[in-house]
């Protein structure tokens, strides 16, 4: 489960390409192929990098009255050997999310910075220490150190991903996993349900998707997120949608996406 894990140190995570290197002697090449293909096999890692790009919708109610906007939303990843990064730029409203972070035993990803930037309102971060083992959110510390495997709401589908390509034999239909969700007040626990594998309809056409989705109660409100991972894309999101105690709904399906 996400929650029971943390990172190596050091970049198996991000999958690049691997190009001959000429060698003086077919024994030295051998030499440094052999750790080479024993390394690559024991971890499945996530891309180097991505430029996704979504169609978003969103739902709310202002001054009691209905509204329905449309977005052009963008999300941007990369990884290498220190460390990743995260970030999500909607257009419509100047809405942002950025993580930043490195990597823990197994190579689950560790954030180190959250930062959200709200209509309306100024940037908010939140700090996780894990050597301290502690959260700051703010200026302030929080009452409880992070817990291993902790993610925050940009990281998390990356995480999900990474977890879907080392051990697909977990993520069957049914199954359910925790997650510790660090957002820049608090840290919530979640629940995500596996579904058995669906047909997304996106900007790049019909693709092959499981979704993962999550539901609590808030204040006798409920809050829902779903998260659908793209089988042709590396396991990296093709729609997201969540659904906050308000009951505002927005939800982004995939256009376009660029990998190396």
């Amino acid at each position: 489960m996400i929650a029971a894990k943390m990172a190596p140190a050091g970049g198996a995570n991000c999958m690049r390409v691997a190009r001959p290197r000429p060698a003086a002697a077919a024994i030295l090449l051998l030499a440094l192929l052999a750790p080479l293909a024993r390394a690559q096999s024991a971890a499945t890692p996530l891309v180097a990098s991505a430029h996704l790009v979504f169609h978003t919708t969103a739902e709310f109610r202002l001054g009691g009255l209905p509204v329905k906007l449309g977005a052009r939303t963008t999300i941007d990843w990369h990884c290498d050997g220190a460390g990743y990064g995260a970030h999500l730029h909607m257009d419509t409203g100047g809405f942002d999310q950025d993580s930043q972070g490195v990597y823990g035993p197994q190579g689950v990803l560790a954030p180190k910075r959250y930062t959200e930037k709200r209509p309306f309102h100024e940037p908010e971060s939140v700090a996780i220490d894990w050597q301290a083992r502690q959260i700051r959110f703010g200026g302030a510390a929080g009452p409880a150190p992070p817990v291993t495997g902790a993610q925050d709401r940009i990281s998390l589908p990356f995480e999900l991903a990474r977890e879907r390509l080392s051990e697909p034999g977990r993520f069957a239909p049914g199954s359910a996993h925790d997650v510790r969700l660090i957002g820049t007040h608090d840290v919530d626990p979640w629940t995500f349900n596996v579904a058995a594998e669906e047909t997304v309809e996106t900007g790049r056409g019909p693709m092959r998707a499981v979704r993962y989705s999550a539901s609590r109660s808030v204040n006798g409100a409920v809050e829902t997120m779903d998260i659908w991972l793209g089988a042709e894309l590396h396991w990296l999101p093709v729609r997201i949608r969540m659904v906050d105690r308000h009951q505002s709904v927005i939800d982004s399906v995939l256009q376009s996406s660029e990998l190396p």
